[in-house]
């Protein structure tokens, strides 16, 4: 079983990354979504030996990280990305064809703020929402359990308050 932590669009909040990573301090690894890889640098230095994968998002000017990743986890393949490239604030088609055409089962984004959980043809969508000053609702990320191939969990959940 892997338990993977999905955050994205901290967008200066290094406080409420390092409060998930605590939280959550199980998890077998984290992947960032982009917009605030700065605050992901500053919040892992609580948790020096978490495993990250991470994405630049718009914000993240003069990262290096690149634009989009694949990854397999418990022979689960993801496709994860920041989303703006994919144009995901107006719809969902062209990601979710993007991950199919690697042949990732799940695709991750963020961008939009906006938690959401949503198959999509051969496609699992998920968007763990903003986990620093979201404007649209509360702060979230999300929690992914994989097993024996599949998803057995995509949850969203409120970034603790201390």
């Amino acid at each position: 079983m892997t338990k993977l932590l999905i955050l994205s669009d901290s967008h200066g909040s290094p406080e409420a990354v390092r409060r998930i990573l605590t939280a959550e301090s199980d998890a077998d690894a984290v992947i960032f979504l982009g917009d605030g890889l700065h605050d992901l640098e500053k919040a892992l230095t609580a948790v020096p030996k978490m495993r990250v994968y991470s994405v630049a998002g718009n914000c993240d000017f003069g990262a290096l990280e690149p634009l989009d990743g694949l990854a397999a986890f418990d022979s689960v393949v993801l496709f994860y990305t920041h989303g703006h490239m994919y144009g995901v604030k107006y719809d969902l088609d062209t990601l979710a064809e993007a991950a199919a055409a690697r042949g990732a089962e799940v695709a991750l984004f963020g961008h939009t703020h906006i938690p959401l959980a949503e198959q999509r043809g051969t496609v699992l969508l998920f968007n763990p929402g903003s986990c620093g000053r979201c404007y649209v609702g509360p702060d979230t990320y999300g929690v992914m359990t994989l097993a024996d191939g599949q998803v057995v969990r995509a949850e969203h959940k409120e970034v603790p308050k201390r």
